[in-house]
């Protein structure tokens, strides 16, 4: 009976393994996704969409990842690897928060960190991909480091 429950464990593990889908670019943006966003598992990457809305009259669409790295690691990864793209920084509610933008603020990849002190490496809590119709002011963009919309 043993042998049976490992024999199908194993069988579930490999299914699950040959299945997860690992993703090199966030398909909504096409911008390039961090190799940390797939888990030391290899379970794959798949984001979690977010519901569409509006925000100052842009419509926002938007994937979620989860990202296995410090907040400095990711950082430093999408400061190489995003060209092109404006960088910030932030903290509010005791989480340090990163946004990446293009000038015409149609795309932004924000970066917030576990709680902690400001300047401190945790660990990343959540990346997310977005896409503005029509783009976003600056001024709105670096809003979001306050968790406040400034329309």
């Amino acid at each position: 009976m043993k042998v049976l429950f490992a024999s199908i464990a194993m069988l579930i593990v490999a299914l699950i393994c040959e299945a997860a889908t690992i993703l090199t670019s966030d398909p909504l943006t096409q911008l390039p996704l961090d190799p940390a966003s797939n888990s030391r598992l290899n379970l794959g990457n798949a984001p979690t969409a977010m519901h569409p809305s509006t925000v100052c009259k842009s419509n926002m669409q938007a994937n979620l990842y989860t990202v296995y790295e410090s907040v400095n690691e990711t950082n430093a990864w999408y400061t190489a690897h995003l060209k092109g793209v404006k960088h910030a920084h932030g903290y509010s509610n005791d989480r340090s928060r990163d946004v990446f933008y293009n000038p015409a603020g149609t795309m932004v990849v924000t970066v917030t960190g576990e709680p902690g002190k400001d300047g401190q490496n945790v660990d990343t809590h959540a990346v997310v991909y977005y896409t503005f119709q029509p783009g976003l002011s600056e001024r709105t963009i670096l809003a979001m480091l306050n968790e406040k919309i400034v329309c």
